[in-house]
């Protein structure tokens, strides 16, 4: 068996691993945006051509050279051995899925059903050809104004396969649900574990009888302390939810009880090599944003993610016990609504949906699903606009995120003068997003807005993270869980510190790019 690294290697994102048996026959393990790289050429407002999309990344060195990408885009064909029978993705952040629309219609995508509709709906907020799961092909213009060489979208559409870990059914015309026998045809199981955005999981699969474990992106899972919180706030069912990543522990040992085999584990290492790193949990994230919010006597700016479900609930939630609703933008509101569909646990109680306002926000276009929800909210008595927030901004929690500010400009200085701002997000890990913050300085200073989460010194930005509780696992607890696994051979990933696991595991530690088993 062979484990090629393209890239994710030494750094943070970005996954893109191959897996080849002897045979020939080949998958991948996530398809990323390396960030960091991405940031060596583009911006906001610097992008690649959709007209030469593949051509520019290839150009680039942002993709690997390898024949596996969608015929519409007529990349350069390069020579290859490998077939590659799948690609696994392991969740929906960019970092590991964000070149999904590149790769080629016929190669399946592996992913849980929360993962597929998530990336669903953001197929239909974002337009970039490179992140699209359903293919709208492209050709050649006949436009004599535009170049032979560029292509433009047409009307033809390319159903892409798709293979779900469980039996969810889904009637998109896009897309050709498969079985797993027909990705790979030994053993392949795909398991849940819990990260900072619902879907998330890890490949277990058999290769030249070996069994391999790619764990993706993971947490653990809620302390003892912790699970109390969980069942008064969230519920039971919720609770089962944050599990995962202990159920995949057990499973693994099962399996390898069972199997037999030399195991593999394909490991993240996240924060292996960060001091002083937050130890909050969802509990710590409540109870500080509780503190905060029930101090506040004006409008409650919250700047969260939304796919990170939990996190949404715990705002709800603080909304609810200081007499206040949840105010989300009608994208996030789409969100929310279709993962109740797919995942009845994160369905809203009735209870929970009073709690829960739209914002009717100032924009020309608005995709379908912006569309719906604002219909959906004004059919139930659910919509707000400025004029609400204007005369009682003491009753509302606002989600609106940097690239959200715009939509304040609606609210009256008087109304704004002496809210408070909350971060609970990942901090700015590059110079692009240390700038948004840093700008962020000058709307909180021109409308008397308090920052919490955060500190805008005049040469510095300092993330405080008491509203923030990572996705990823602590050292401590990443260290537990290899020696629970106690695998044969490991391959760190997602990571800035391979020397940690040598340190700790010595010869089983894999640091190469390119491995051989």
């Amino acid at each position: 068996m062979r484990i090629k690294l393209l890239d994710g290697h030494d750094c943070i994102g970005g996954n893109k691993i191959l897996i080849s048996s002897e045979s020939g026959e080949s998958f991948l393990l996530d398809f990323g945006l390396n960030f960091k790289r991405w940031s060596c050429y583009f911006e906001e407002y610097l992008k690649p051509r959709s007209g030469k999309i593949l051509q520019d990344l290839l150009k680039l060195d942002l993709i690997p050279k390898m024949d596996m990408y969608r015929t519409d885009l007529l990349p350069p064909r390069f020579e290859s051995k490998e077939k590659i029978k799948f690609t696994f993705l392991s969740h929906a952040h960019s970092d590991h899925s964000g070149f999904v629309g590149l790769i080629h219609e016929h190669i399946p995508l592996v992913m849980t059903s929360e993962t597929f509709a998530l990336l669903n709906v953001a197929d239909q907020l974002r337009p970039f050809v490179w992140e699209q799961l359903a293919i709208k092909t492209r050709a050649p213009s006949n436009d004599e104004h535009i170049r032979e060489d560029v292509l433009i979208p047409d009307k033809k559409k390319k159903k892409r396969k798709i293979c779900l870990q469980n039996s969810v059914s889904f009637s998109e015309e896009n897309f050709d649900f498969i079985e797993s026998s027909q990705c790979w045809p030994w053993f392949m199981m795909v398991l849940p574990v819990y990260h900072s955005v619902l879907g998330a999981a890890a490949l277990c699969v058999e290769v030249d009888d070996i069994l391999l474990i790619y764990t993706g992106d993971l947490r653990a899972s809620p302390a003892r302390e912790e699970k109390e919180f969980w069942i008064e706030k969230l519920g039971e069912r919720r609770l089962a939810l944050s599990q995962r990543t202990e159920k995949f522990v057990e499973e693994v040992r099962r399996l390898r009880s069972l199997k037999s085999k030399p195991m593999v584990l394909i490991v993240e290492g996240t924060r292996v090599n960060r001091e002083n790193d937050s130890v909050n949990d969802e509990r710590t994230v409540y109870e500080n944003t509780l503190e905060v919010t029930s101090k506040a006597r004006k409008l409650v700016i919250a700047d969260f993610p939304t796919k990170h479900l939990e996190r949404l609930m715990t705002f709800l939630k603080v909304a609810q016990e200081c007499d206040r609703v949840l105010v989300l933008p009608p994208k996030d509101f789409a969100y929310l609504r279709l993962m109740g569909e797919i995942e009845s646990t994160w369905k809203l109680s009735s209870e929970e949906l009073q709690g829960v306002r739209v914002y009717h926000v100032a924009k020309v276009e608005l995709s379908k699903l912006e569309k719906d929800a604002i219909l959906f909210a004004r059919a139930n008595d659910l919509l707000v606009g400025p004029k609400e927030l204007n005369r009682d901004p003491q009753r509302y929690v606002l989600a609106a995120g940097y690239f959200d500010m715009s939509q304040i400009l609606d609210v009256d200085e008087e109304a704004l003068n002496g809210s408070i701002y909350i971060h609970s997000t990942s901090e700015a890990y590059t110079e692009e997003q240390q700038m948004d913050y840093k700008r962020l300085r000058n709307w909180f200073a021109k409308f008397g807005i308090k920052p919490f989460g955060l500190i805008l010194n005049d040469e510095e930005l300092v993330f405080t993270k008491e509203f923030h509780a990572s996705g990823h696992l602590s050292a401590k607890d990443l260290e537990n869980l290899i020696d629970s696994l106690n695998p044969d051979i490991i391959l760190p990933v997602h990571t800035e510190d391979k020397n940690w696991f040598i340190e700790r595991w010595g010869d089983k530690v894999r640091v190469q790019e390119d491995v051989y088993l």
